[in-house]
C-alpha cells in the first residue's frame, strides 16, 4: 500500500516538475495580485494570491494551477515562501504558469470562524473537510470566471489532497496532483 502511494506521489510530482521544467524561465517579471473572494457560505471571505508572468494575461487551462494547503499552515508558507531560488509559485510563474493559492477559512488571510474566538472544547473543529471543499470550489469558480476557462489544475499538499477529489466535477478540473505522504504509526 505504501509503495503504491509513493508511486502515485512520484508520478504526480514528476508531471508537475516536467511540465514546469519543460518551459524555460521567462526573462520578464512576475506580477503578484491578492484577492478576497466570497466563499460559498455567507460571511466568509477567502484569501487568494495569484502570481503570473507580467507580460501575460491570457492563459489556457493547461497553464493555470491552484495550490491548496494542508491542515497545519496556510498556503503561502508551503507554496509562496521566499527561499533561496524563490518559491514554488515563483518557479511556476517564471515558466509561464498562472499560479494561484487559496487559504481555506480560518487559515492565513481568510476569515476566521467565530468558533476560533472561543475555547476549543466549546466547538467542533473549524473548517472541516466539507467546508474546505466548498472553499476550494469557490476559488476554482473564481479562477475559471476570471480567466474564462472551463478547467484548471489543482496541486494539494497533505490535507489539501484529501479535499480535492470532491471539489468539482471532472469537467472543471484538468489535472490533480497530490503531494502527501501517508502517516506512519
Amino acid at each position: 500500500m505504501i509503495i503504491s502511494l509513493l508511486a502515485v506521489l512520484a508520478i504526480s510530482l514528476a508531471f508537475v516538475v516536467c511540465t514546469c521544467a519543460s518551459s524555460p524561465p521567462r526573462s520578464s517579471g512576475i506580477t503578484t495580485e491578492t484577492f478576497m473572494i466570497p466563499a460559498l457560505d455567507a460571511g466568509i471571505e477567502l484569501y487568494v494570491r495569484n502570481k503570473r508572468p507580467t507580460s501575460e494575461e491570457r492563459f489556457g487551462p493547461e497553464r493555470i494551477v491552484l495550490f491548496v494547503h494542508g491542515a497545519t499552515f496556510p498556503s503561502e508558507t508551503g507554496f509562496d515562501i521566499e527561499l533561496p531560488g524563490g518559491s514554488w509559485m515563483d518557479f511556476a510563474a517564471q515558466r509561464g504558469f498562472d499560479a494561484y493559492c487559496v487559504d481555506v477559512r480560518g487559515y492565513g488571510g481568510s476569515t476566521r470562524p467565530a468558533a476560533m474566538e472561543q475555547p476549543p472544547e466549546a466547538n467542533p473543529p473549524f473548517a472541516d473537510t466539507r467546508e474546505a471543499v466548498r472553499d476550494i470550489a469557490a476559488a476554482v469558480e473564481f479562477i475559471r470566471k476570471r480567466r474564462n476557462v472551463e478547467k484548471l489544475n489543482l496541486v494539494g499538499w497533505s490535507w489539501g489532497t484529501s479535499r480535492q477529489p470532491a471539489t468539482r466535477p471532472r469537467t472543471q478540473l484538468r489535472s490533480k496532483s497530490w503531494c502527501s505522504m501517508p502517516h506512519c504509526g
